[in-house]
């Protein structure tokens, strides 16, 4: 029996190997902030969800994402239900160990292991029964194809029928009137052969009109503590095929609940994080894709969810409508929500892929083949090499398995050198991934770089600028912008020496001198 609540046609791995470009993705992206808020402090299904997210950096799946819309709406309709099962099903696993206990007292021979199984198994049929009374009860409401599949499964798998022959097979096993034996004298009038008889003992009635063939009889003396030994192993000999395949069902029946709770935990954890954003009235919908390549990126009031979870109250969103394009590119000011815009487009694609809703009033975009981040780092503490050597490094590393269809974001890339330098780098990385295909949203402060971009395919580009107002204030809103020629150095200096300082209009003015000066030397001045 299967659970196949992510996937259609297999089943969930917990031992997968993790992409290569993860470690990264989720750091830049801040992943951790989005699985404590799906896990509450419960490890398992933080692992679950790692696992599900880690998954979801890889190719975006058009028929596993559908399938998970579908059930992910089932649970948020039904929630109390879909933590019911949940619930059961944990208290099924947790059942054992409590047979676990009572088996390593009574030692690990085949009559004890086959006794403890016994029971063990008798104990998960009663709680198959009570899910399948859940099945029975929910399978009406729920409308998805995951829901409704695991329902008749377990409706058609788990009847009545196959209690009633379960419960028969079991009573046998307890061999409450002795076991029955089969064998023959091997070489030195060793047993071999064993077989073991499901027989049962007649009536005192029959036992009285039917004549006995012959047997021979033979009584261990009280006392015999060698001859118990010797008469415990024969047993012991005919039970141990039995025994094995009572472990096997057992654990069939196990592998079956531990599975059902790994993929059942996926969606308890989705309706943890939406109960949390829903409290802080962050708004949420259910994505629409397109295939991969297709260059669809239209949102609206698109917000990050980590920053939602840690501020504790509902972000700034923002609109854009990039569809046909193959390159956004964010400039302006200093914390004005440019990173935080970046960030969200990354996690908007993981949960898109995942199955997920995401923070946005709608969200509608093209799967990708994989998703990459470079974002700046701090300095290497191992004095291994500069800060520019790092991102190269980085980026030799993703330009390895990145492929046509991928979505690369880059944050302040290359802006460990000088802006010449960096402009330079920066413009043929997203020259080269674009040609080959790929997707890139870019934030940067190198001007010379952004308004290259913007020339050489405006049709294909979108630019994005944080809003400033007159006031020196951030709105965290980005509009469709032209890239600004400047480093709003006042900001600064108001930033660091208060905004009464009597020296900011002459430092302003110098700033601007300056500015003049480079522009009639021919020199694009960085933004910072």
């Amino acid at each position: 029996m299967k659970a196949h609540l992510l996937f259609p046609d297999y089943d969930f791995d917990p031992n997968a190997a993790s992409p290569p470009q993860w470690p990264d993705l989720a750091q830049d992206l801040e992943v951790g902030t989005l699985l404590t808020a799906m896990c509450k402090d419960d490890e398992f299904l933080r692992d679950v969800a790692t696992r599900t997210l880690m998954a979801a950096c890889g190719a975006g799946d058009a028929r596993i994402i559908a399938y998970r819309q579908g059930a992910l709406r089932d649970a948020l309709d039904y929630p109390e239900q879909v933590r019911a099962l949940y619930a059961l099903v944990i208290e099924a696993i947790d059942s054992r160990k409590a047979h676990f206990f009572g088996l390593s007292l009574l030692g690990r021979n085949p009559s004890s292991n086959l006794r403890g199984a016994v029971e063990l198994l008798q104990t998960f049929v009663q709680f198959l029964r009570r899910l399948r009374q859940q099945a029975d009860n929910c399978s009406g409401s729920f409308h998805s194809e995951a829901f409704r599949t695991l329902f008749a499964e377990l409706q058609h798998e788990i009847s009545d029928t196959y209690f009633d022959r379960v419960q028969q097979h079991l009573e046998t096993l307890r061999f409450r009137h002795g076991e029955l034996f089969t064998a023959s004298l091997g070489p030195g009038n060793a047993g071999k052969d064993y077989v073991l008889h499901a027989g049962s003992r007649p009536g005192w009635l029959a036992r009285l009109l039917h004549k006995a063939p012959p047997e021979f009889t033979f009584r261990l003396p009280d006392r015999d503590e060698a001859g118990a030994q010797a008469l415990s192993a024969l047993v012991d000999q005919g039970l141990n095929e039995v025994a094995n395949a009572m472990a096997q069902a057992t654990d069939h029946v196990l592998s079956f609940f531990e599975l059902l709770r790994a993929e059942l935990g996926f969606y308890v954890a989705c309706l943890n994080l939406h109960q949390q954003l829903s409290a802080l009235n962050v708004p949420l919908c259910m994505p629409t894709f397109q295939s991969t390549g297709s260059l669809r990126l239209n949102v609206q009031a698109l917000s990050d969810s980590t920053l939602a979870l840690t501020l504790q109250r509902a972000p700034v969103g923002n609109t854009l409508d990039a569809n046909g394009k193959n390159l956004v590119a964010v400039t302006g000011a200093n914390q004005g929500g440019k990173s935080t815009f970046l960030r969200s487009i990354g996690l908007a694609q993981i949960m898109l892929h995942a199955g997920l809703f995401v923070t946005a009033q709608s969200f509608e975009s093209d799967l990708a083949s994989g998703v990459f981040t470079h974002y700046k780092r701090e300095e290497d503490v191992e004095l291994q090499g500069g800060k520019l050597d790092e991102e190269l490094a980085r980026m030799r590393a993703i330009a390895d398995h990145i492929q046509p269809g991928a979505l690369w974001l880059s944050n302040e890339s290359f802006a460990a050198t000088n802006a010449r330098e960096g402009s330079e780098l920066l413009l043929q990385v997203v020259d080269a991934l674009r040609q080959r295909g790929i997707k890139v949203a870019l934030v940067t402060h190198l001007f010379e770089a952004a308004r290259r971009l913007q020339m050489q395919d405006a049709e294909r580009v979108c630019m994005l600028r944080a809003e400033r107002r007159d006031d020196g204030s951030r709105s965290f809103k980005l509009e469709a912008a032209d890239a600004l020629q400047t480093s709003y150095g006042a900001d600064l200096y108001t930033e660091v020496f208060g905004p009464d300082s009597t020296e900011t209009p002459l430092i302003q003015t110098h700033f601007q001198q300056d500015q003049a000066g480079e522009q009639q030397a021919g020199i694009a001045p960085s933004e910072e």
